[in-house]
């Protein structure tokens, strides 16, 4: 039996939606709220870490950095300077899955953005110096998230779980690799994947009658064709625990990660909803076993990421000195094998829903915030992906629950778990 959601929840993706295809090819997304005169736009292409070619590792995201120093019209440091001195923010990120650039601006002067994202996709100037210098900023960048106790968990621990999968790689690449990508390899990296029928435009905010029109002229004669993505097959994960060990920092850290289906499949809206019911809010179970009750960790965090070809269940520990690691992870074990003995109570339930809707509601709060789900959403699965996870979240029962917890969050069949102990 299938327990009834909540009534009057909320609509997955906010706002007045409108989809075109422009004259380019480009896929535009309008997004149109009026909560506040704010637009903010996010440009997401279909190319990232997983698509780099073997030896090549990082090149999707050394881009990324690139797409900032420099066009035919704007000089190295000038969208920058031009964005904040029209009062503007802007940033970029690169995930396995997708690029993605973003920017904010007052209502008035959006299209700045629009003429930005416009040169960055006819061509870069990826002049040999500038290449050089921010190739030693990410070197830089990947011994920063060495040196984080937690980031460099996280990466050994993925590497461990997907293996030699490109899910496997860090999206920062490999310092190795980095000293073979020069100007030529990233040019030929943005010619074949930077164009506009390979992107997805979302358009968000207080806008006018006019939004169309300013995006078919901003992006008129940008109609060359490309290859088509590679094709990859999904990750094998291990079909047993797998344990790694390191020594960092000053307190124990445990990541468990699982391997789970990818952002568009039924069972991921159900075990988002079992990562709420286990760390999120100090009534959650590992919350309480933990932290509140047992006093044996500082923080704890559950959840369920949203890959295309999978995804990833991890559960997190900061361990409290003096404390002896096996015993938390004997506590975290417990905890799954006992959402998948038992049914979860009614009452823990609502609460569980209660708390996704409102981490869900907070997610979409501002005008930047809808224009990212909106983008990640149309260029990794669909825009109706966002309300089916929600849909099955609250739809999720009890003996729902049960048998996912039985099926993939039991590390015995298949995961890694990570120990970062004190130097």
């Amino acid at each position: 039996m299938i327990t009834p959601a909540p009534r009057g929840a909320p609509r997955a993706l906010a706002g007045e939606i409108e989809r075109h295809r422009t004259a380019a090819g480009l896929e535009l997304c309008l997004v149109r709220n009026r909560q506040a005169p704010i637009v903010s736009s996010a440009l997401f292409y279909r190319i990232g870490g997983r698509d780099e070619p073997a030896g090549r590792s990082g090149v999707a995201h050394f881009l990324e950095h690139m797409m900032f120093k420099g066009t035919a019209r704007f000089g190295p440091g000038e969208i920058d300077r031009l964005t904040q001195a029209m009062g503007g923010t802007s940033n970029a990120f690169t995930s396995h899955d997708a690029t993605a650039y973003y920017f904010a601006f007052a209502a008035d002067r959006w299209p700045v953005a629009l003429e930005i994202e416009a040169d960055r996709m006819r061509g870069l100037a990826l002049d040999a110096r500038e290449v050089v210098s921010e190739r030693q900023v990410i070197v830089e960048e990947i011994a920063m998230y060495r040196d984080e106790p937690w980031d460099a968990l996280e990466q050994d621990v993925l590497a461990a779980l997907w293996g030699a999968h490109p899910y496997g790689r860090p999206v920062l690449g490999r310092s190795e690799d980095l000293e073979r990508e020069d100007a030529e390899v990233l040019a030929a990296f943005h010619a074949d994947y930077y164009r506009p029928d390979n992107g997805v435009l979302v358009i968000a905010g207080d806008l006018g009658d006019d939004a169309v029109e300013r995006v078919e002229s901003a992006f008129f004669g940008l109609d060359r064709s490309g290859p088509v993505r590679p094709a990859l097959a999904p990750p094998a994960p291990p079909d047993q625990l797998l344990r790694l060990e390191r020594r960092h920092g000053e307190v124990a850290r445990l990541l468990l990660a699982l391997p789970v289906p990818g952002g568009d499949q039924p069972d991921l809206g159900g075990l988002k909803l079992l990562g709420v019911l286990l760390a999120a809010g100090r009534s959650s179970r590992l919350q309480r076993a933990l932290v509140e009750e047992g006093e044996l960790c500082l923080a704890v965090s559950a959840g369920a990421g949203e890959g295309v070809l999978a995804s990833t269940f991890t559960v997190g520990a900061e361990v409290l000195p003096g404390v002896d690691p096996a015993e938390v992870e004997r506590r975290i074990l417990a905890e799954l094998a006992e959402l998948a003995a038992r049914p979860v109570a009614e009452e823990e339930l609502a609460r569980g829903r209660q708390l996704l809707l409102a981490d869900w509601v907070f997610g979409q709060e501002r005008i930047h915030q809808q224009a990212l789900v909106a983008g990640s959403a149309a260029a990794l699965f669909d825009l109706e992906q966002p309300q089916r996870l929600l849909d099955q979240a609250l739809a999720a029962g009890p003996e729902e629950l049960r048998r996912l917890a039985s099926r993939y969050l039991n590390p015995a069949a298949g995961g890694v778990i990570g120990l970062s102990l004190p130097e």
